[in-house]
């Protein structure tokens, strides 16, 4: 009787052992699989987030260059183009002209 508890308790401890190394087995090996995965995550992660703010900044210049005043300002350097500032009134003294808007 005292031989048959002995090997339960043998059995016991041996499957015990053995289940505790295959969990801390596995988890090793788990670990050696995601670190690089995770480290890779955040490498694309800085990535992503750098081109992220490079898009905002290109969009904040193109809005800039398709502002009218810019548009404006780049006519009248490169094409020398400006509105006449000079405005000229002439006075008609016939009565039978009528100014239409």
């Amino acid at each position: 009787m005292k031989i048959i508890n002995k090997a339960k308790q043998n059995i016991f401890a041996t499957i015990f052992i053995f289940s505790l190394l295959s969990f801390i087995l596995s988890q090793l090996v788990v670990n050696l699989v995601l670190a690089p995965l995770g480290s890779e995550l955040q490498s694309l992660n800085r990535e992503k987030n750098y081109l992220v703010e490079e898009n905002r900044g290109m969009e904040e210049q193109i809005a800039k260059n398709n502002s009218i005043t810019v548009i404006r300002k780049l006519a009248d350097k490169t094409l020398s183009l400006s509105a006449s500032n000079q405005k000229s009134v002439v006075y008609l003294q016939e009565p039978s002209i009528v100014a239409n808007k």
